[in-house]
């Protein structure tokens, strides 16, 4: 139960959905705590993978689809590896901030996370 909490906000507080109008976004990113690693992989077509990693265990592994409007970023779930997000599923964050090696996000319930760049 608490791996299903965890998975679901990070998905809440991701930048799961950034869009091909923005190609800065394209890339990979990470963010981490003490507790949770999420990373996401944002490709110019549009689509993006990722996991969350949760106390050392793998919590999700996921693909999706993803889109910029108005400074939100939108993202649509298409698969999940380990089947703890349904295809479908949908979430949006605002984009606060986007540099050359981080982004800064705010999920829906409030809550702002930092992505760093991979690469």
């Amino acid at each position: 139960m608490k791996v299903v909490l965890a998975l679901m906000f990070c998905l809440m507080a991701s930048c799961a959905g950034v869009g091909p109008s923005s190609p800065s976004l394209v890339g990979e990113w990470r963010y981490a705590d003490a507790i949770q690693a999420c990373r996401y992989i944002f490709k110019r077509d549009g689509s993006f993978e990722g996991d969350v990693v949760y106390r050392t265990k793998l919590a999700s592994k996921f693909k999706g689809r993803w889109s910029v409007s108005d400074g939100v970023v939108f993202y649509r779930y298409t698969s999940d590896a380990l089947h703890r997000i349904p295809a479908g599923t949908t979430d949006r964050d605002k984009l606060l901030s986007i540099q050359p090696d981080y982004l800064v996000i705010e999920a829906t319930n409030g809550s702002r996370r930092k992505y760093l760049r991979i690469r």
